[in-house]
């Protein structure tokens, strides 16, 4: 067997030195050349396709800045129009309607005079009086003008300013942007003191041209004022790198930037685009010479590689990974029983996970299914009914906490709770005990926010507190302090009273999991510490610190799982 062995490896070394004189040889020959001719084909294409492309990018800008300069030069001479006319004239418009024929009759033809100045162009034009009385076609509506949040802001501005949005104050709503020019006439001219000129053109020209931009370059193209916020958005969803490639021109009437911004990758694409099938062609030639030099040796070094893929992948974890029988030598009666011994460990390992299931479900009925709830819940809501008819409210609502306290504990198809529930099971357990205490004891809760939807195992809170009130108080006397928080994506909840305490030779019984002997009681902690650990493993569950006489402190670990599409709230 050893000298099969050997002869293996030395025919795999053979074959490994051939397939490496084969691949040296066809790639000085052919693979060389032909990476050699990609390299610079590439690098001149692709210099020459970027040129065009920033060419274009720039071109497109220049016109968008150009036109938008036009659009605010316009809108500055129907400006020095406006106010040239009412140098002129000698018209005198009150802040209030007219209360002469001669005062409409001269508002009128101001009036004629502003709309024979719009176009195709110029949506409105319109003087704003200090009362907010508009002088204009009847397009703006001067309640939704007073209710504007432009005009509320831009009434308190006293220079001319210019600004791209979507208008709230005409009478039909629209979802169109507009360039708004905004006037203030500070000399009357026949005007109320304080009158301001609006002006507002459309903005569909420019959008459309941005969106045909963006179609054609996959870029983003916006336009900025000066301290870089963005005037009109587009319908691109981008974000910005630092290694975008950049055009942009300042316009000359405004303080704004037309800016437009291309991905790297985008940018250089048409290049990536030539460098795949450069890189294409020269991998397409080194596969063929590889396959080349590699025909005749695969057909010895396959069946071993086949087993050797089949046992490191036995051996990650993929039991159901078996290698192909190839031959009838004594490589395919390796591989023949490879895949024996794979077939009995995978039968094996079933046996146990099917006996661990078994286990785990048979422990956990034991520690949740005690008793049937249904005759007990029956019998409790006769009592409680009995208790409302005879007039005893306390003895009702006493039944009401423990029928919650107790549902909560017989509700076996709901393993895991929100954090909610099982703090109001409880506060429910809470109010029983006061009941029978009266207000001897303390009860303080602290949850930190946002752990509402967070689950943990059903009844593990109420035999914790349980505990203290059976074990740890005197007669019900003493405070208790509980707190759920979370740290480091797990959850914490810590119980501390200050009742008698454990003594010290029962905590190494209490701390490993043991009965303490001859005592009664313990089964709560070990049974909370147990579910804990079928359901999250050995890591998490109870701890448990105490003094004699100064109290006890529990701390519950659990790793935090959030409950997916709940509205629950504490």
């Amino acid at each position: 067997m050893m000298s099969n062995l050997d002869r293996m490896r030395s025919r795999i070394r053979k074959a490994g030195s051939v397939r490496t004189k084969l691949t040296l040889i066809i790639f000085i020959v052919a693979i060389l050349p032909v990476c050699t001719l990609g390299f610079f084909s590439y690098h001149r294409s692709s210099k020459v396709v970027n040129e065009q492309f920033g060419s274009y990018g720039m071109y497109a800008v220049d016109q968008l800045k150009l036109h938008v300069d036009s659009n605010l030069r316009q809108m500055d001479q129907i400006t020095g129009n406006i106010l040239s006319y009412l140098i002129a004239s000698s018209i005198l418009v009150e802040d209030k309607a007219p209360s002469t024929f001669e005062q409409f009759v001269e508002e009128r033809d101001f009036q004629n005079y502003i709309s024979s100045l719009e176009n195709s162009n110029i949506f409105n034009i319109a003087v704003i009086t200090p009362s907010e009385r508009v002088i204009g076609k009847n397009l703006i509506n001067e309640e939704s003008l007073t209710n504007s949040q432009f005009w509320s802001i831009e009434s308190l501005n006293n220079d001319r300013h210019v600004m791209i949005h979507i208008p709230d104050y005409y009478s039909v709503p629209s979802n169109d942007y507009m360039i708004s020019l905004l006037v203030p006439l500070k000399n009357s001219f026949g005007l109320p003191m304080g009158s301001k000129l609006l002006i507002d053109m459309k903005a569909d020209t420019i959008l459309s041209l941005i969106k045909s931009f963006e179609r054609d370059t996959k870029s983003h193209l916006q336009i900025k004022d000066a301290s870089g916020h963005s005037l009109l958005p587009t319908s691109s969803d981008y974000t910005s790198q630092h290694n975008d490639i950049v055009w942009s021109r300042s316009l000359d009437t405004e303080d704004w930037v037309v800016e437009a911004r291309v991905p790297y990758a985008t940018f250089y694409e048409s290049s990536t685009v030539i460098l795949k099938y450069s890189v294409f062609i020269s991998g397409l030639a080194v596969f063929l010479g590889v396959i080349m030099a590699s025909f005749f040796s695969i057909r010895f070094t396959m069946p071993i590689k086949k087993l050797a893929h089949s046992m490191r992948r036995f051996g990650e974890g993929d039991l159901l990974i078996r290698t192909p029988v190839m031959s009838s030598d004594e490589l395919g009666f390796l591989s023949e029983a490879f895949n024996k011994m794979t077939e009995q460990i995978v039968e094996l390992v079933n046996e146990i996970s099917q006996t661990e299931k078994l286990k785990s479900d048979a422990e956990l009925k034991i520690l949740h299914y005690q008793i049937n709830p249904h005759l007990l819940f029956n019998t409790l809501n006769s009592i409680q009914w009995k208790a409302k008819l005879a007039y005893q409210p306390e003895i009702q609502k006493m039944l009401q906490h423990l029928i919650v306290v107790l549902d909560g504990s017989f509700n076996f198809k709901q393993t895991l709770l929100p954090l909610t529930k099982e703090i109001e099971i409880a506060r429910h357990f809470i109010e029983i005990q006061r009941f029978r205490y009266d207000d001897v004891f303390t009860f303080n809760l602290e949850v930190q926010p946002g752990l509402e939807h967070c689950l943990i195992p059903r009844m593990v809170f109420q035999p914790l507190l349980e505990n203290i009130f059976f074990h740890g108080f005197r007669d019900g006397h003493g405070n208790i302090d509980m707190k759920i928080f979370e740290e480091k994506n797990k959850l914490y909840m810590v119980l501390e009273d200050d009742g008698m305490g454990v003594k010290t030779e029962h905590m190494k019984f209490i701390g490993s999991g043991q009965k303490v002997p001859n005592k009664q009681g313990g089964l709560g902690l070990r049974n909370v510490d147990e579910r804990f650990k079928l359901h999250y493993g050995d890591v998490y569950g109870l701890s448990i610190e105490s003094d004699r006489n100064k109290g006890t402190k529990v701390t519950l670990t659990w790793p935090k799982t959030v409950e997916i599409h709940s509205q629950s709230k504490f």
